[in-house]
């Protein structure tokens, strides 16, 4: 699958400096749970879906709302490793296990820009997500990895099944 040419077109024109930065930007914000400069990142009309959930959120204040109540509230940590997925810039998201003493594999995370903003972000989530219980989202890294979809993405991308502390 090859870049629309838009998307193609935005990424030549930030420059590989400009956008080391803002993905370098990215991930310290979301490894400080800090929402403020998460969402100073986004477009005012970005997106933020999560397949193979059907939930989505959409516009910069939308999007800063539910981070602020789940993922980046401090009660989960994260760490990431970049990588590219369809010639742009992914994240894979590891999420820490204070019972194993590491992080691991929670979503690969492809981002998507208009101009030098983050116009959407496809989070797809390597955690089962079939519990019926609403409330087992609100610990969300706590559920079981998915191998299936671990295999299909974090494998697939060579990505490490751990990160130690």
């Amino acid at each position: 699958m090859a870049l629309h040419g838009s998307q193609q077109a935005t990424l030549k024109s930030l420059g590989d400096g400009a956008l080391r930065e803002l993905v370098t930007s990215y991930v310290d914000a979301w490894e400080r749970c800090d929402v403020e400069a998460f969402a100073a990142l986004l477009a005012d009309d970005a997106t933020f879906t999560m397949p193979p959930l059907a939930t989505w959120y959409r516009t910069r204040e939308g999007i800063a709302t539910w981070a602020k109540l789940t993922s980046m509230s401090g009660a989960w940590r994260w760490r990431t490793v970049l990588t590219h997925a369809n010639g742009q810039p992914a994240l894979a998201f590891y999420a820490w296990d204070e019972a194993e003493r590491a992080y691991f594999p929670f979503a690969l995370n492809l981002l998507t820009f208009d101009g030098d903003r983050i116009s959407d972000v496809t989070a797809f989530i390597v955690r089962a997500t079939d519990d019926p219980d609403p409330d087992a989202y609100l610990r969300f890294p706590e559920q079981p990895i998915d191998t299936r979809r671990v295999a299909v993405t974090f494998a697939r991308f060579e990505l490490p099944a751990r990160l130690n502390a």
